[in-house]
């Protein structure tokens, strides 16, 4: 084998999928490359054909024939249904271009074929054709939780690239990629200060007093997008290691430059990820045991990352054993907790007990991985806050009086979710889901879902934004409205068709499952800590009012392209950022 393919012990009977993705991947990108007159025509063909044999079929209803195969596209070798996508016509009269448009794409699929269909999508599906399985209906995709098995698949096992770095590396975090004893071990240790509720609602302090601080630099980005990355990156921070990286305070000398340094890694890590995933010259260098000029950035952002966490986690290790004095948030961090709960399990004779290089890469993985969904969803957030006025009022008014009755204690605020605050990013994922495809899984036995035979070993993926975006569900489902969230009107939803809006499995893009996103419990408290610190210190609106959309990109997730915002403050605390602020006409603008 090459010396940068993934050995057994790393990717345990991982070789052929990885294979079968480099290959996939390799040709359909080939052909996408040097035959476009074909892929036209085809597209052309194949939106005739699609618009004379559209299905009809209620995105609930069940299907027609027992046990028949599930409805789709057409899928072509090497090519899967990439032609059927470059050209879907929508019902308003527009058309989608690519899957890359995903909130329309995933869900113009659901609602020609049915609440269960197939596509071809090579390097993300499994085969020549790509096969994967979409499933709208949460209550079916219950089935293909309880049908994935004692090593379950997730979306993970596609970052090829990155199992490539970690076993040319030999990095023990690419474990955690893997579908073994080795993955189950790791993460049962890993998850265990961190994901149970309690465990979770133990770091609302530190997000609390961290959040309070960073939302004062909103202003002072051109980009909120940029501002929410950076602020996500200070938030797990200091949870995860109990102190201050203050990277979303861009004036100079206020980080260190080594916590620069990791943050712009790890973002550019992020964003080449899915290109060097799709990237032909990587698929095929990579098969060779070659390295192209964007994987060798990657590799060098990526190393940079992990390297820079390793050392932090390392540093608070040594400490530890040294016995050297913690401050009062390093003794209530994630490390010092997991270090705390593992060596108690070690010197108990437990032997699932974590190593310490075990302890290092989950906690460095952890830092790495914590942005992109959490800043995704914070900015989407904010980007329906801004062009609704009335919204950022009234939550502005629930978030003063917690504030007032829990003595300004932005922690406490959190913790208690609030009604209306949990509304609003409920209802931005309903409207603007960070990640549309929310869970992908391999199903290790035969299963039905709404009548469909589904044969072990398939790939099925929720889609869990089309049926949220169902008129026969939702009224008025293109407005944003919180108000559908709160109890009374969950509570008159009961009983009727409705209800299905209200499934645990649509709620929120963390996925689900034994490889449910550890930091889940911990992001939604960063992410109420974020929201609720902005309304309060600062009325956020658009620049340029006459923004009707918001365009948005995808990478490892679904992010706005955020117009320009202009903040009022309301606080001392932030009229005094915004005395020290130059007067601008871009974004980050700050009005008297």
């Amino acid at each position: 084998a090459p010396a940068t393919s993934p050995p057994s012990h790393l990717c345990a009977n991982r070789h052929k999928d990885l294979a079968d993705l480099q290959s996939a991947s390799l040709a359909v990108l080939f052909f996408r490359w040097a035959m476009p007159t074909a892929c036209r025509i085809l597209s052309r063909r194949a939106t005739a054909v699609v618009s004379r044999t559209r299905h009809k079929s209620s995105i609930i209803a069940p299907a027609s024939s027992p046990s028949a195969p599930p409805p789709g596209f057409p899928r072509l070798p090497l090519l899967g249904s990439l032609p059927w996508f470059s050209n879907l016509s929508l019902p308003d009269g527009s058309s989608v271009q690519s899957l890359d448009e995903q909130h329309e794409s995933w869900a113009e699929g659901t609602r020609r074929h049915g609440p269960v269909w197939r596509v071809g999508i090579p390097g993300l599906g499994k085969g020549i054709s790509g096969d994967l399985t979409l499933c709208a209906d949460p209550r079916e995709f219950v089935k293909v939780l309880q049908a994935e098995g004692k090593y379950p698949y997730g979306a993970i096992q596609l970052q090829w690239p990155f199992i490539v770095w970690a076993t040319k590396h030999g990095r023990t975090v690419g474990k955690l990629f893997t579908r073994s004893e080795d993955w189950r071990h790791i993460r049962h240790g890993m998850q265990k200060s961190i994901l149970p509720p309690a465990a979770a609602a133990g770091y609302a302090a530190i997000i609390g007093t961290t959040g309070r601080e960073v939302v004062l630099n909103a202003p002072l980005w051109d980009d909120a997008g940029s501002f929410m990355s950076r602020a996500s990156f200070d938030l797990f921070a200091g949870l995860a290691l109990g102190r201050r990286i203050r990277a979303s305070d861009p004036r100079p000398g206020a980080s260190l430059p080594e916590d620069e340094r990791f943050c712009v890694d790890t973002i550019e890590a992020l964003d080449l990820l899915p290109d060097v995933i799709q990237d032909l010259p990587s698929i095929a260098m990579s098969s060779l045991g070659l390295e192209s000029p964007m994987m060798k950035r990657y590799f060098r952002a990526v190393s940079g990352a992990l390297d820079y966490a390793e050392a932090q986690v390392r540093e608070m290790l040594a400490r530890l054993d040294a016995a050297e004095p913690l401050s009062t948030a390093e003794e209530a961090s994630y490390l010092a907790s997991t270090v705390r709960t593992q060596r108690a399990a070690a010197a108990a004779g437990a032997a699932d007990a974590l190593t310490d290089d075990e302890i290092v890469a989950s906690v460095s993985v952890a830092l790495v991985a914590s942005v992109d969904t959490t800043s995704s969803i914070a900015t989407w957030v904010l980007a329906h806050l801004a062009r609704e006025p009335e919204v950022q009022q009234r939550l502005r008014e629930e978030v003063a009086a917690a504030l007032q009755q829990h003595a300004g204690s932005l922690a406490a605020v959190i913790e208690e979710e609030l009604p209306y605050l949990k509304a609003v990013v409920r209802e931005t994922h309903r409207l603007t889901p960070a990640l549309v495809i929310s869970s992908v899984k391999e199903v290790d036995a035969d299963i039905d879902l709404a009548g469909h035979r589904i044969p072990a070993g398939s790939l099925v993926a929720l889609e869990n934004h089309s049926l949220q975006m169902s008129e026969a569900l939702v009224e008025q489902p293109r407005a944003f409205r919180p108000e559908r969230w709160l109890a009374g009107a969950v509570a008159e939803r009961k009983g009727t068709p409705a209800e299905l809006i209200d499934h645990p499995l649509l709620s929120a893009p963390f996925s689900a499952g034994a490889r449910k996103c550890p930091g889940s419990r911990v992001a939604t408290l960063e992410v109420r800590a974020l929201i609720a610190g902005l309304v309060h210190n600062w009325r956020i609106g658009l620049v340029d009012e006459r923004q009707a959309t918001v365009p948005y990109r995808c990478q490892t997730t679904i992010a706005p392209t955020m117009p320009r915002l202009r903040y009022e403050p309301l606080t001392e605390e932030s009229r005094a950022v915004a005395e020290g602020l130059p007067p601008r006409g871009g974004g980050g603008v700050c009005a008297p």
